[in-house]
């Protein structure tokens, strides 16, 4: 199958980039299962293992964007006309933007999926390679949190409440600045 990837931002990630670290690492796992890959997405974007990769342009037609071929789009962001073609949007990050859901909509949290009145949603996966070997098989003394910490919606003040109440070390190993207002 292939399968056109679209977002806003360029990739690869330069910083935090949470939407385009799920992208990069969703068209890795599809190109692993067999898939055909290609991206459409912002200005000085490239990938290394992917058919093509795309500018993502807004005064163009969307429809007139996707290359020859696909068979299913992936929406990581708005864009101006609904594809002609099988597709799926994945609503990312957790806005109180309550416009109607297209039917084809993926919600990545629970939170989120409650706001639009649906227990339905899927976390993004990540890909664990980027992160080195966890231990999980070592004892641990400590919780991590990883996650922009500055970014309420993240719930750090809830990760150290748990980590509080269960009397266990706490460690907070994203972003670069807390938020406790």
């Amino acid at each position: 199958m292939h399968i056109l990837i679209v977002n806003n931002t360029s990739i690869p990630v330069q910083q935090y980039g949470g939407t385009e670290r799920v992208i990069w690492w969703l068209g890795k796992e599809l190109v692993k299962r067999g898939h055909q890959v290609s991206y459409l997405v912002g200005a000085d974007s490239n990938c290394d293992f992917t058919t093509g990769v795309h500018e993502l342009n807004h005064t163009i037609p969307f429809n007139q964007q996707i290359p020859s071929g696909v068979d299913v789009v992936h929406l990581n962001c708005r864009v101006n006309e609904t594809p002609t073609i099988p597709y799926i949007f994945t609503l990312h990050g957790n806005t109180n933007d309550q416009n109607p859901l297209d039917i084809n909509t993926v919600i990545v949290s629970k939170n989120h999926a409650s706001r639009y009145g649906s227990a339905s949603y899927a976390h993004n996966g990540i890909d664990p390679a980027d992160y080195g070997d966890p231990g999980l098989d070592q004892k641990r003394n400590y919780f991590h949190f990883l996650g922009d910490a500055a970014w309420r919606v993240k719930n750090l003040r809830g990760a150290i409440k748990i980590a509080q109440k269960a009397k266990i070390k706490f460690r907070v190993i994203g972003g670069k600045r807390f938020n406790f207002n």
